[in-house]
């Protein structure tokens, strides 16, 4: 089942960003997902003074960033690698703090509120699915 048609049954996880999917950086992305591998949720923001999209799947968490005009640097992070992730907020601007067991840490910034919450709330929740699978 292609990623299109997975997410027009995920209403559970109100998926809403459809354009993201269109994206150059998402197919990119997409050609190292494993069969039974499929997108959860997707946000854009920046790490380390560069845009970012931020992909989770139901096993993993990608960051793609587009460093030249025909190149993507795509980092992949597994479920069961993360020790923890921080919300901050100030008013309508978010940022979150992803922290690894192995002590690698990023922050994604510049985040809508809504939209970070609701990125943590899968990160956890698919955290947690992942760590029941095993």
């Amino acid at each position: 089942m292609d990623n299109k048609e997975y997410l027009s049954k995920l209403g559970i996880y109100n998926f809403d960003k459809y354009e993201l999917i269109n994206k150059k950086e998402f197919h990119e992305v997409e050609k190292y997902f494993l069969s039974d591998e499929f997108v959860i949720d997707i946000i854009v923001g920046e790490i380390n003074a560069f845009a970012h999209m931020v992909l989770l799947t139901n096993k993993r968490l990608f960051t793609i960033s587009k460093f030249i005009q025909t190149a993507s640097q795509i980092k992949q992070y597994g479920l069961e690698q993360i020790e923890d992730v921080k919300l901050g907020v100030l008013g309508d601007i978010a940022d979150l703090t992803m922290i690894f067991k192995n002590g690698n840490i990023f922050k994604i910034d510049y985040l809508h509120t809504q939209d970070a919450q609701k990125f943590g709330y899968n990160i956890s929740k698919m955290y947690e699915e992942f760590i029941k699978s095993l």
